[in-house]
């Protein structure tokens, strides 16, 4: 076998090692198969352009080889055959090229390359039709030794001979011979049925497509000569289109006599039908619109879908748009019925370079017309488009993201896309603003006092410099606004018990989440807290979290004295506490002889059993700080959930409510010395709940959008009465 030397193709200019290390074997056993398989189908659609009459079929046989007992052994070869045009003179010559062109937009000969790859050799016997004469010819592809060592993978068997038997069958024989041994494995669990399924899958959009004029399609399994099962390809296997009467009607146009500017040509629109399937998921891996021609898909036209999310299936199933019209079968194509369809930029980009163009229609109308038909089509798409639009407008509403930039956003965009695409475009309109705004502070190196319109061009130059402003405080701001939304919200979720950490804690932890969320504990920066949830000013305060009392300091300094007389060590240690190793939630020192003391309930327990808490804490720091750092103004807040009035008054009967405001307050109540005899400072106290909290942080953050991204309303009654008498 291939023993003459004579027979293997000489290649120019070509070296096939380095062409099969660059093209790496496929990980799917199955794509010679489909190598083979899309070969028939051309070659059986050219002779049907050929004008032949015949019975079109497709032979797929995979043979295996026995054991002694009869059992079942590797595969040995599998067979491709077909009734088509064959491998006449044109379809010969493309073997002997690489990275041929001419048969299509998507075939540059790795086919072949797969084939080998796969398999040890593989054969061709071909009986084909040319200039009224039947010829034969054979030939053979590998990557042996004996072919790589003279610099090829074409062995040719058989030269052309011309039949003298007019009534031979025109058909082709591929059989690609002994799988690599890596392969032998898989081969054997693959069934019959598996290679209709996968044919089907990987066809789908062909097979809808060619489905009237279906060849013959048969899948066989033999044992060496006994056949063991068999399946066919029928039509049954290929849906059928939801409807057949649905049309879109799109103009011509043609380019200005500027060249500047396309027309529209109002008469004699073009009708292009549209045919919908819906498909199972398994077997169409996104959503598509295909233009077809003369009976072939068009797959260098590329139509977006933006009805929908391509890659998403709804009820497992995404959706199939094939297009035809008389238009497209009228445009002159390649050999695999590809076509061109300009969009509106390409068309007048050609026109310009061309100095000319014929009126023709847009890719862009027929984008924009069939994605509005498939959401009339499809009720589901139409709600889906739907869902996504409405999810848009909250994030754009949350995040005051602008509208400006969300017009390119698509369905197919992730949460991520979204955001990539508005931050994107408010960095370009920032970028322009910013050169804007230094081009106007150079700008006035040039005014001169002096000059008669050195007013205007000052008062212009500050226009200028105005305009460029807004959008990057929009920018920031937006970003500052939507984090406090985010931390509010957490906040409700966790006072309402529904976060991750709180469903699978072993133990309640409700406080210990809330403590973290407005100051985390054992912090000592309370600009990286969010005390603004409490009080705004809180945050430029100094202070610390979750800290012994022992240990507090100011400005690197420990506030507690460092030692005490017999009387206080005794008081501080006695009836079995350690008073300053008690830890205070929060301590904040906004100047000095003040201080903010924040205690935090779990929300289940019942506050006013803690009303002496702060107290406590207030006289300690009264009593026992060094002199330097003596407090006497204290400022307390006993935070929970679970607040009962009658409780806190029977517990404290200072305690008042605050009008209009859902919390309860004390005046301040004052805090003794040591003996009990002098007043030295004063404790007022409020207890409030974490909703209240979380309520005013909401107001506020609503209020501070709505002053800054919307007019006041005095502004907006100006505005309106200005449109008025204009």
């Amino acid at each position: 076998m291939f023993d003459d030397n004579n027979k293997y193709f000489k290649y120019q200019d070509l070296r096939w090692s380095g062409i099969l290390k660059s093209i790496a074997k496929s990980p799917d056993i199955l794509q010679p198969l489909f190598e083979g398989f899309t070969n028939s189908i051309e070659s059986i659609r050219l002779r049907s352009a050929r004008g032949d009459s015949f019975e079109p079929y497709i032979r797929i046989n995979l043979s295996y080889n026995a054991t002694l007992s009869g059992e079942m052994d590797v595969l040995s070869s599998i067979s491709i055959i077909d009734n088509g045009v064959g491998f006449d003179s044109k379809n010969f010559k493309r073997l002997t090229i690489f990275k041929d062109d001419t048969k299509g937009f998507n075939n540059r000969g790795s086919g072949r390359i797969q084939l080998i790859h796969a398999f040890q050799y593989v054969t061709y016997d071909s009986a084909y039709m040319e200039n009224g004469s039947m010829y034969h010819r054979a030939f053979a592809l590998s990557k042996a030794d004996s072919f790589l060592s003279r610099n090829t993978i074409l062995y040719e068997e058989e030269q052309p001979v011309l039949l003298s038997a007019p009534d031979t069958e025109q058909r082709t024989i591929l059989k690609m011979c002994i799988p690599v041994e890596k392969d032998n494995k898989a081969w054997e669990n693959v069934s019959v049925q598996d290679i209709k399924k996968a044919l089907i899958d990987h066809y789908i959009l062909l097979l809808c497509n060619i489905k009237s004029e279906l060849p013959q399609i048969e899948i066989k399994c033999y044992l060496a000569d006994q056949e063991l099962d068999k399946a066919d390809i029928t039509k049954e296997d290929i849906p059928d289109p939801t409807t057949t009467d649905t049309y879109i009607s799109v103009p011509k146009y043609k380019i200005s006599n500027d060249m500047k500017r396309l027309e529209e040509i109002e008469e004699d629109p073009i009708i292009i039908q549209i045919l919908p399937y819906k498909i199972c998921a398994d077997r169409l891996s996104s959503s598509e619109i295909k233009i077809t021609s003369k009976g072939e898909l068009s797959n260098s036209t590329k139509i977006k879908v933006t009805c929908i999310d391509p890659q998403a299936a709804i009820d497992n199933c995404r959706y199939l748009f094939l297009l035809r019209s008389q238009y497209f079968d009228d445009i002159e194509g390649d050999e695999r019925g590809n076509i061109e369809i300009l969009d509106k930029t390409e068309l007048k980009k050609r026109a310009k370079n061309v100095g000319y163009i014929e009126e023709q229609i847009v890719l862009n109308d027929i984008q924009d017309q069939v994605n509005a038909k498939a959401s009339e089509i499809y009720t589901e798409i139409l709600l889906k488009k739907e869902e996504f639009q409405g999810n848009l407008e909250r994030l754009r509403k949350e995040y005051l993201l602008s509208e400006e930039a969300l017009e390119e956003v698509s369905l197919s965009d992730s949460i991520d896309d979204i955001f990539k695409k508005a931050y994107s475009y408010d960095a370009k309109i920032m970028a322009q603003q910013s050169a804007a705004y230094e081009q106007g502070v150079q700008g006035l190196n040039a005014l001169n006092p002096a000059s008669e319109d050195y007013q205007t061009q000052l008062s212009n130059l500050v226009d200028q410099v105005v305009e460029s402003v807004p959008i990057q405080n929009r920018t920031t701001l937006s970003k500052y606004v939507v984090r406090r939304k985010m931390v509010v919200e957490l906040m409700d979720k966790i006072i309402n018990q529904i976060t991750n950490a709180q469903n699978e804690a072993a133990r309640n932890e409700d406080e210990k989440l809330l403590h973290n969320l407005i100051f985390k504990q054992h912090s000592n920066n309370p600009l990286t807290s969010d005390l603004w949830l409490i009080n705004e000013e809180y945050m430029y305060f100094r202070g610390c979290s979750e800290q012994k009392l022992s240990q507090v300091k100011l400005e690197g300094n420990k506030i507690f004295k460092d030692e005490f007389d017999e009387e206080e060590e005794r008081y501080l240690n006695s009836l079995g506490s350690k008073r300053l190793s008690m830890r205070a939630d929060v301590l904040l020192f906004p100047s000095e002889g003040k201080c903010v003391i924040i205690e935090f309930k779990n929300p289940d327990v019942n506050v006013s059993d803690y009303l002496n808490q702060i107290s406590k804490y207030a006289y300690y720091l009264a009593n026992y700080t060094k002199d330097e750092y003596k407090l006497h103004t204290f400022y307390g807040y006993l935070v929970g959930e679970s607040i009962e009035n009658q409780d806190v008054w029977a517990a404290d009967g200072e305690f008042r409510t605050a009008p209009k405001l859902d919390y309860l307050y004390r005046q301040p109540k004052t805090i003794r010395n040591k003996t009990g005899e002098i007043e030295i400072g004063s404790l007022y106290m409020e207890v409030i709940k974490y909703s209240v909290i979380k309520q005013r942080a909401e107001v506020r953050n609503q209020a501070f959008v709505d002053t800054l991204f919307h007019p006041i309303e005095g502004e907006q009654l100006e505005e309106d009465a200005t449109s008025e008498e204009t």
